[in-house]
């Protein structure tokens, strides 16, 4: 029988969820962008409030707090499957990709709250991603103090052409609150220069910011104080049971480098379409060329582990 899940009205909640059997969902800057401007199209268009999100390569977590139990469930089952939809559908996928239930857990006092907040952001910490966390993109936190992190301002009047389509394209998507698609993005990336890139990266991400920044920042006296609670505490989360390995994902990262050195011109997504016979070829073959187990490269090639029967 599965166990009730924990909610309470207006009080922070932690969700967590993971793809079915643990299988990579996040390959590229487009897979997270995707999935992240879902995310803050439905918490615009809902009553729910935002206060955290971290995109990992197979999972997420988010700090969100509701009105109701039915507000909650119905903002995590539209945005999942909208982007479960678009995920498919950009690749001739069909099928399950997340786990069917998410795990929630309230978060009654300051302490709790705090925790919890050091625990998601430093989940890129933990995974070996990065040294603090703010370095990571995906956890947010860069864009809590910064509209531009990770890149060099822009400035229209001096942007190029396809710089200027690109910001113009993003703009009007935004203005009516619409998510931006794996194709639209592979699109505009194509046109842009490496260092164009990072920066409509970072606009895209500023444009779409749907984190409550007052109720965040209200648990700490500034934002270099919740950085230093983070540097100084990993947090902990005992209630979501949270699916856990010791092993690093910076593997991930490494095999993202094979596929586009392989294939060019494939994304690196595009391995999941492969025949599973295939599949297993580049397995073995992986298994000696990095440093990836064979636990990880069933994972990233969405092949069945058939020794733990997922």
């Amino acid at each position: 029988m599965r166990k009730k899940r924990k909610f309470y009205s207006g009080v922070l909640n932690h969700v967590y969820q993971r793809s079915l059997n643990g299988v990579n969902l996040f390959y590229e800057d487009e897979d997270f962008l995707v999935f992240y401007t879902i995310f803050s199209v439905c918490v615009r268009s809902s009553d729910v409030e935002a206060l955290m999100l971290c995109i990992m390569f197979n999972h997420f977590h988010a700090l969100l707090r509701a009105r109701s139990v039915q507000g909650l469930s119905e903002f995590m089952d539209r945005f999942t499957s909208w982007f479960v939809r678009d995920f498919n559908y950009s690749i001739g996928r069909k099928g399950k990709l997340l786990k069917k239930n998410y795990g929630s857990a309230p978060k009654w006092t300051e302490k709790s709250v705090r925790s919890t907040i050091n625990y998601i952001g430093n989940n890129p910490v933990e995974k070996g991603l990065c040294a603090r966390a703010e370095e990571f993109r995906w956890n947010f936190l860069a864009y809590f103090y910064s509209d531009h992190p990770f890149s060099e301002p822009i400035y229209r009047d001096r942007a190029s052409k396809p710089m200027r389509r690109a910001l113009k394209e993003v703009d009007a998507m935004n203005q009516m609150n619409l998510p931006l698609k794996h194709a639209q993005l592979r699109r505009l990336f194509r046109a842009l220069s490496l260092v164009e890139k990072q920066q409509i990266i970072d606009y895209i991400i500023s444009q779409y910011f749907s984190f409550d920044r007052d109720s965040l920042m209200a648990y700490y006296a500034s934002y270099e104080a919740m950085l230093a609670a983070m540097q100084s505490n990993t947090g902990s989360e005992h209630e979501i049971r949270e699916e856990w390995s010791p092993e690093s994902d910076t593997v991930f990262n490494d095999l993202i480098d094979w596929v586009h050195a392989r294939w060019p011109e494939m994304g690196a997504r595009s391995v999941i379409m492969l025949e599973d016979d295939a599949k297993k070829t580049l397995v073995r073959e992986l298994l000696h060329q990095t440093s990836a187990s064979e636990n990880q490269l069933l994972k990233f090639f969405h092949l069945p582990n058939e020794q733990s029967g997922a």
